[in-house]
């Protein structure tokens, strides 16, 4: 038997190995196996093995005890769970034998959760089904759920957005308390009456919440442009129950067969909509130009307007081309406007290329019955100039006020070193130009277009790009080669755009502008980026399904995305990306950050390249399609 003196070193020793193994607390991430890891403060990644993964879900924070494994790698062993964000998620409804369980549709979420008997409320093999965690496996690895509703069938029409609406959480009724605030016209005594210009809208034939109308005239000196945008917050109330709905919905999400609008139909396509032969409140931009397309003058007018047609891209597309001839008074200087602005940016500004559209046509089950394939065409880009120019006159119109702006600052931070070394390697003559700075890199843009390196350079520098986010203060859009920028023309269908509409109403009205905060700012673009990946997830269930018919298709494609394990593909003809595993290409490859390609002596796959693709594997349970190379 030990000794006091001996226990006690005993306990002494037991401390001293307690206190040399770091403790420390992080998130715990997923896989795409078994395993996980535990992301820390500092940024590292500590590897969870699959017996410690068991203990706990994707999200979980957790404090662990960073341990050397037998091949001298660190991984973490679970101490204990400080926080479990889970509790509700939808999945699929599956069976293993005579056990039930439920398949979270949780990225990375790669575990069955088991449901036992008293909880499975008569749910069907492949419901869609949405759930409560009743036990964390924190305990001894094992966790329970309950089903607490049963969302449909996997076949049901319209399963697809059912499910997305639960999941992301989106409103996809209005609520009789959250439609107060629907008011008289606000600005109704300082509009001016333009109902005789005759306004134009172009949009898609089914559309109905229409944003925005358009006149065009010729001048002694140039043209003339009008752009009318509909104007719902003069509707709205201030801070009520109605615009805050707004706001928490933050813009109209767009799945196939299903429209969640921001705004209540009332508003989007009856009191605000500008449907032809209707008169309708709206903020108008009077833009003039001389004939090269320089702003000579513009104004914000608050007015009463009249549009005297709905025309669809295709027969204004037809017009502009010759080909059809649409009796319109503004359609022809419309032309000229396009021509001049398209031509204008070209040379002093950023034009990006233009890339088709992907339509999914639905059948009768709500499935895909084909994808069109639209490519863009006149009319679209002369709807685009118009908006191009009149949101560039609202930044600068509300330029030196705390507004909001979309700010596009260029290169990422941690790539403007890969970006020197692209350019000193492909394009020596270009790698002294500051490309930071808004002038030095339109001056890049233009000089990259029609290079011909071995490389796709403007291809791979634009993978090395920020993202535009909004921003408080008037700041350089790099992407567009605008010293500043706003959006303004889709106050129907998006938050920002209706708040940017509020500011100008108070300028306009010289009151104060709406005290807008960063932390709102940011709350908003987190909501944007939800309703993009609700929209995005929809797409990506059905292609899915339209896909499995396709196995053993051959398809024409280009390579959009490389990384280290592989390349994203893009197919010509119907949009459906894919990724391309090179572990299933012969020979080891090797990844170049600088020009994201993969090669080794025999084989190079880069940005922009051209090959042919089958469908490898469909995961339905992540909405993700494998390809594999055809040849």
């Amino acid at each position: 038997m030990l000794n006091q003196d001996s226990l006690q070193q005993l306990k002494q020793l037991k401390r001293e190995i307690h206190d040399s193994v770091e403790r420390v607390e992080g998130l715990v991430r997923g896989s795409q196996g078994r395993f996980g890891f535990v992301r820390l403060e500092d940024k590292r990644d500590i590897f969870l093995p699959p017996p410690e993964m068991q203990k706990v879900f994707p999200g979980d924070r957790v404090r662990i005890a960073i341990q050397t494994q037998k091949d001298g790698k660190l991984a973490g062993e679970i101490e204990k769970l400080l926080d479990s964000p889970l509790d509700t998620f939808v999945g699929r409804y599956v069976t293993r034998g005579k056990a039930h369980f439920v398949e979270p549709d949780i990225l990375f979420f790669n575990r069955l959760l088991f449901i036992p008997p008293s909880e499975r409320k008569k749910a069907q093999p492949g419901d869609i089904i949405e759930c409560r965690v009743k036990r964390h496996p924190i305990r001894d690895g094992k966790s329970l759920v309950e089903i607490i509703d049963n969302i449909g069938a996997a076949d049901q029409p319209g399963i697809e957005a059912a499910l997305t609406i639960k999941k992301f959480n989106l409103a996809s009724e209005w609520r009789d308390d959250e439609m107060e605030g629907l008011v008289e016209d606000q600005y109704a005594a300082q509009r001016q009456d333009l109902t005789h210009i005759p306004f134009v809208t172009i949009d898609s034939p089914e559309s109905r919440d229409l944003d925005d109308a358009l006149f065009a005239e010729c001048t002694n000196s140039g043209w003339r442009l009008m752009v009318a945008i509909a104007d719902p917050s003069a509707l709205i109330a201030p801070d009520s129950p109605l615009e805050k709905a707004a706001m928490h919905r933050n813009s109209s999400v767009y799945m196939p067969g299903r429209v969640l609008p921001m705004l209540p139909e009332v508003i989007t396509q009856e009191r605000c909509s500008l449907l032809p032969d209707a008169i309708r409140p709206a903020i108008v931009c009077d833009i003039e130009t001389d004939s090269q397309g320089e702003i000579s003058r513009f104004e914000f007018v608050q007015a009463t307007v009249r549009s005297t047609a709905k025309l669809n891209y295709s027969e204004v597309a037809a017009h502009l081309r010759g080909d059809q001839q649409l009796e319109h008074p503004a359609l022809n200087p419309l032309k000229q406007v396009l021509d001049t602005l398209l031509s204008r940016r070209r040379e002093k500004h950023l034009v990006m290329d233009d890339r088709p559209d992907f339509r999914l046509i639905l059948n009768e089950s709500g499935k895909i019955d084909h994808i069109r394939k639209v490519e863009r065409n006149d009319a679209h880009r002369l709807v685009e100039e118009c908006m191009l120019i009149t949101n560039r006159c609202a930044a600068e119109y509300l330029r030196d006020d705390q507004a909001l702006f979309m700010a596009h600052r260029g290169v990422r931070e941690d790539r403007v070193a890969n970006v020197k070394s692209l350019l000193t390697e492909y394009a020596s003559e270009l790698s002294e130009l500051p490309f930071t700075e808004l002038k030095a890199y339109i001056e890049l843009q233009h000089k990259l277009i029609g290079n011909t390196a071995e490389r796709p350079l403007r291809s791979i520098i634009s993978r090395m790009l920020e993202r535009a986010e909004w921003s408080l203060q008037a700041k350089p859009h790099h992407g567009l080669g605008f010293s500043c920028y706003t959006n303004c023309t889709s106050p129907l269908r998006k938050s920002m755009d209706y708040m940017v509409q509020r500011c100008l109403h108070a300028k306009l009205c010289e009151q104060s502008l709406p005290a807008l905060a960063s932390e709102w700012v940011e709350e908003q673009q987190a909501l944007l980026q939800r309703n993009r990946q609700a929209s995005y997830q929809t797409e990506q269930m059905l292609k899915c399904q339209y896909m499995d018919a396709h196995k053993d298709e051959a398809f024409a494609a280009h390579i959009v995305q490389v990384a280290g394990g592989g390349f994203t593909v893009r197919l010509d003809d119907i949009g459906v990306e894919g990724f391309v595993d090179v572990r299933g290409i012969e020979g080891k490859l090797s990844f170049d950050p600088i020009t994201l390609r993969l090669y080794n002596d025999e084989k190079n796959f880069q940005l922009d390249q051209e090959l042919t693709v089958k469908i490898e594997s469909i995961d339905t349970g992540r909405h993700r399609m494998f390809f594999k190379l055809a040849d």
